[in-house]
């Protein structure tokens, strides 16, 4: 991390440190970095004074939540995103730091399966990216949003969020959420005994998919129409 604001060098040092050990792979040893940096032992008064911001002290927070969901500890990870010195740092994030706080909480509650705060922390994150006039992030938010709920099995939030994302994708012309949200609206359906309703969405990407020898789509099409059909 570089800054312009007189943080204290030594921080700056061990910040760097902790993320260089996260890019080549060292969780354990980036995530003892991280816990070192943010609760520093009587031995590193002699460092130095600790000057740091709230920006500074809140993207520690947040790489060490990271590496956290990198090992697949996924309530410890939420416990730091909900961390109230984490929670007060916030608003202190530039606009995309701010997306990456509610994006990366946001899957991390989808992990666990926590759909209404997920829904919550996804919908934080769209309008930082609708701010933001970013459309991959907001295609970023949706295709985990709907992955997350179908995996939870959450097919009646799915009945109403795959809506809102279709009307979505065609007033921005994405044609690639569509399908997804298609899809997996279809799936939805099939769980929620609306068998006709899924035939009419499947049938024709089915026959797009097919002639244009897009295998994943074929086969998650053949899916769901295995369901309706079980």
């Amino acid at each position: 991390m570089t800054t312009t604001i007189p943080i204290s060098p030594h921080l700056i040092r061990r910040f760097n440190e902790a993320a260089s050990l996260a890019r080549a792979g060292d969780l354990e040893a980036s995530l003892a970095a991280w816990e070192h940096l943010l609760n520093p032992g009587d031995e590193d008064k002699f460092e130095g004074p600790r000057v740091l911001t709230g920006d500074f002290l809140g993207q520690a927070h947040m790489r060490k939540a990271w590496v956290l969901m990198d090992l697949g500890r996924h309530q410890a990870a939420r416990e730091v995103f909900e961390d109230p010195v984490m929670r007060a740092c916030v608003p202190q994030f530039a606009m995309p730091v701010l997306y990456d706080y509610f994006f990366s909480y946001a899957n991390t509650l989808g992990n666990l399966g926590a759909i209404e705060p997920m829904d919550e922390a996804f919908t934080r994150a769209m309008n930082v990216a609708s701010e933001l006039g970013d459309r991959a992030r907001m295609y970023q938010c949706w295709h985990n949003l709907l992955g997350w709920a179908e995996g939870a099995c959450a097919w009646e939030y799915l009945d109403v969020q795959t809506e809102t994302c279709l009307q979505y994708a065609a007033n921005v012309g994405d044609a690639v959420l569509a399908g997804v949200a298609g899809l997996t609206r279809a799936m939805a359906l099939a769980q929620l005994g609306g068998k006709d309703e899924v035939r009419a969405i499947v049938d024709p990407i089915l026959e797009k998919a097919r002639g244009s020898g897009l295998d994943n789509l074929v086969e998650r099409a053949e899916q769901i129409l295995r369901v309706i059909e079980s």
